[in-house]
């Protein structure tokens, strides 16, 4: 056998393993002579594993460490090895070039050969976004997110537990979305409550990368909903090492003002950047901070807690703040965290707190109770006082204390408030009353079951639970330094599994530019396709921003030609579509107005190829952001469609009226908003001089201010909308009761008009063309004498020949243009009777 024959040497090591020259394409001749593969499966360097030394290159670090993993993989059958390979090289880590097209080889090897479930999950993904070189194909996704499930891998678990619940690549099935969702929130949930007292801290929060920026579209237009952000920064202006030194300024100088030392030892007791996680300072701080309660209360050794401590709330903020220090002192006593577990100590802080009047001391105390902790007698009856103490105060972990006690009783009543209690601790996040609630919305014994209602709480439980899960702490590291293209991956594989979160920081990654998608997209895709994909998912998990931004992909025809319609359906969307008698077909793909089909022109030249536009669908996401989330910028949009008629059919009524709700709801924006409404305003009067002109004050359009003092105000809530029709309607008869058939006494004007025997059509022309020649040489002219005093410092002669010639020449071009139109509009109504 020749000794470079490589192929022929790996066939026989690897008899077991016959498909592996075809996963790994050893045998390909075209291989570059650098590739790594090529350079590691050697016979001798097979048999041989190599040592990595100090003075080696990072280059021949990253080569060397490729064998070994390769070597123990194949050679000794360890699939971890081989997995940790394929994921060097599908995110890139280490300074590893990244690969998708090799990682998927690696990865089809350990599916086909090791069954391995990671492996598997991992090809579900790339097929599923179609990474690589790879088409996207959700049925492939979904066969081997399915095989990967099976063998508990949660990430592919989550993710089948979203496609079932929206219909993607597969049909809604509601009760197969709960048996994935429940599985992972009953497990995520065992995990927190198996930790030390009060259970485990919970994962840190999911970043949204554009609240930094303020919002999807920015400060004052984006849709506030209240999203966490990365403090690492502590603001846009302060660097690390400044927030590092104030913090050290605030231990060390602000003995007086506990407030601001709570906050400081928050952030080293959960490790916020740009500190790291620090116990021992944290308990440090606090102790500080709690000096501010009452000397007696810390002296005292035994405290008694009375029914007025309980509903006690001081007004001082020290106090306050010392209560909340105290609280965490006896917690951390209590965990062992940075000091000796002593629960002994930790009741007695936890008491200093409550006589405070400290809710979250209060709670803590009734679990002392309630399990005889802390040398303290078990009373049941006792917790459940201090348990409804501190649940009157809005504390969640003491609602959902009670509500395990109450929904264990036989009596219905009972079982209610337990309910209304899981309900408003679900609220604020927590994840066991969130996992109780959902349970009572499955099983339908207190009340109606709701499927969709208890597969939307697993799932909240699943991912904010994810103790599993280091996906979004990678990406976050990765955006905070401005390593965009690995964070857009690993946001794209927590899109699959549902994330809200990671789905519209991945379209926002996309849409702003800041990655280049030929990194993982191999087939030139284009990126605005991509990007509303993943707008679209977001929007149909109730990102109002969202909505927003599928609205102008479909307004501008951003990546429509291209998107491949997923199966999820939005049935008020469809509904709209279908029903709506606003909706004019003629204009849903198509602009009459020349001034916006200018713009979408200069659009085409920003974005570049446009694909076709569909007014109807940007027209349906917008009502669906303003009316359930509220969107000034959704308003603003639809009061733009409505008053030149794009999509729907014009409407200046709905127009103004969508204006003014915009302009309520965001008064920052109040100066596009007003300028939209004077031109609105100058509009509707035009229009009414015309129908003044010409004796058709039944067309008037008058805007109504209603009892409230806002004009045109839309009521969302009653969804009873007064259209234009019926505004119209009553104008109309209006009209008609006062003047009877619109007939009223003729004005001066109409009069001296009538004496000279001008007839209407004669007035009509007359009249246009005054105003279109005053309008137009009024701007033409300003205009000129603004460049004419920029460029000699003086203001032009006014020469009314000029004048007079341009009014001459004008009104034969009008008139030619207006005998011209009539006649074809003559043609066309003989041509549509015959």
């Amino acid at each position: 056998m020749p000794p470079n024959d490589t192929s022929s040497f790996l066939q026989r090591k690897l008899h077991r393993y016959p498909g592996a020259l075809n996963y790994l394409q050893l045998n390909n001749k075209f291989k570059k002579p650098t590739d790594t593969i090529h350079i590691i499966l050697d016979k001798s360097k097979m048999e041989n594993l190599p040592i990595i030394e100090e003075e080696d290159t990072d280059e021949e670090k990253r080569i060397k460490i490729h064998r070994i993993l390769e070597y123990l993989g194949i050679k000794y059958n360890n699939s971890q090895a081989l997995l940790k390979l394929a994921d060097l090289y599908f995110f890139g880590y280490h300074g590893y070039p990244q690969d998708i097209d090799k990682a998927l080889q690696y990865y089809t090897f350990l599916a086909n050969e090791f069954g391995d479930p990671q492996a598997q999950q991992k090809i579900g993904f790339i097929y599923s976004i179609g990474l690589g070189s790879t088409s996207r194909d959700q049925s492939k996704a979904l066969l081997y997110l399915s095989f990967a499930a099976m063998n508990n891998d949660i990430p592919a678990q989550m993710s089948l537990g979203y496609r079932y619940l929206f219909g993607i690549g597969t049909e809604r099935n509601c009760d197969e979305s709960i048996w994935y969702y429940r599985k992972i929130a009953d497990e995520m949930v065992k995990i927190q409550q198996s930790g030390p007292p009060l259970g485990r801290v919970l994962p840190p929060p999911k970043i949204s990368i554009y609240e930094e920026d303020g919002g999807i579209f920015g400060k004052g237009a984006s849709n506030a909903i209240g999203r966490p952000r990365d403090e690492a920064k502590g603001g846009p202006n302060i660097s690390d090492i400044e927030l590092l030194t104030l913090y050290q300024f605030i231990e060390e100088n602000e003995k007086y003002n506990p407030s601001k030392q709570v906050i400081v030892a928050l952030n080293y007791y959960q490790g916020n950047p740009p500190v790291t996680k620090d116990y021992k300072k944290a308990l440090k701080i606090f102790k500080t901070a709690a000096k501010h309660l009452p000397e007696e209360i810390i002296k005292a050794e035994t405290i008694e807690i009375t029914d007025k401590d309980l509903e006690f709330f001081p007004k001082s903020n020290k106090l306050r703040a010392a209560s909340k220090a105290a609280a965490f002192i006896g917690q951390m006593y209590w965990r062992g965290e940075g000091v000796e577990a002593n629960d002994i100590e930790a009741r007695k802080w936890y008491q200093r707190s409550a006589k405070m009047g400290y809710s979250a001391a209060i709670n803590a105390l009734g679990v002392m109770y309630q399990y005889g902790y802390g040398q303290l007698k078990q009373d049941e009856d006792i917790a459940i006082k201090y348990y409804i103490a501190a649940s009157n105060k809005g504390n969640p972990d003491a609602q959902t204390n009670l509500g395990k006690i109450l929904i264990e009783s036989s009596q219905l009543e009972n079982k209610l408030s337990a309910f209304n209690l899981f309900q408003q601790a679900s609220k604020t996040g927590n994840v066991i009353a969130s996992l109780k609630l959902a349970d009572i919305y499955q099983s339908g014994e207190i009340i109606p079951e709701q499927c969709v209602f208890a597969a939307s709480l697993y799932k909240t439980i699943a991912e904010r639970a994810s103790y599993y899960d280091t996906l979004f702490e990678e990406a976050k590291y990765d955006v905070r330094h401005k390593n965009y293209n690995a964070a857009l991956l690993k946001y794209l594989i927590l899109s699959e599994q549902g994330y809200e979160i990671a789905q519209s920081n991945a379209a926002y990654l996309i849409d702003e530019g800041l990655i280049s998608i030929d990194s993982l997209f191999y087939n030139n895709s284009n990126p605005y396709s991509i990007a509303l994909i993943y707008w679209k998912r977001s929007a149909n998990q109730m990102n109002p921003d969202s909505r927003v931004k599928v609205g102008d992909y479909y307004f501008y025809g951003l990546g429509t030609d291209e998107f491949e319609e997923e199966e999820i359906t939005n049935e008020k969307s469809k509904e709209n579509e279908n029903d709506s008698s606003e909706i004019d077909e003629k204009s849903r793909h198509e602009i009459q107005n020349n001034m916006i089909k200018f713009s979408q022109k200069l659009v085409s030249r920003l974005y570049g190829k446009l694909g076709k536009p569909d007014y109807l669908v940007a027209f349906n996401y917008y009502q669906e952001a303003a009316e359930s989330g509220k969107s000034s910028l959704a308003m603003w949009n639809l009061a733009f469609m409505y008053e030149y008629g794009i999509g729907v059919k014009k409407d200046l009524y709905l127009s103004k009226r969508y204006y003014d709700r915009s302009l309520e709801i965001n008064p920052y924006a109040a100066f596009p908003i007003k300028l939209a409404l004077m031109k609105l305003n100058f509009k509707v009067q035009i229009h009414n001089l015309k129908c003044r002109i010409n004796h058709r004050e039944d067309e008037y359009i008058i805007f109504k201010e209603d009892k409230e003092g806002t004009d045109n105000k839309i009521n969302f809530d009653s969804g009873d909308d007064e259209t234009s029709k019926s505004i119209n309607e009553r104008i109309k008869l209006s009209f008609n009761g006062k003047h009877g058939n619109n007939e009223k006494e003729l004005s001066l004007k109409d009069k001296i008009m009538k004496s000279f025997e001008i007839n209407e059509k004669t007035k009509k022309i007359f009249y246009g063309y005054i105003l279109k020649f005053l309008i137009g040489y009024g701007i033409g002219y300003i205009s000129y004498a603004i460049i004419f005093y920029i460029n000699y410092r003086r203001w032009p002669v006014f020469r009314w020949s000029l004048l007079f010639y341009i009014f001459v020449f004008s009104s034969i071009l009008g008139t030619t243009l207006f005998n011209f139109h009539e006649e074809l509009q003559r043609r066309l109504r003989e041509a549509r009777i015959h």
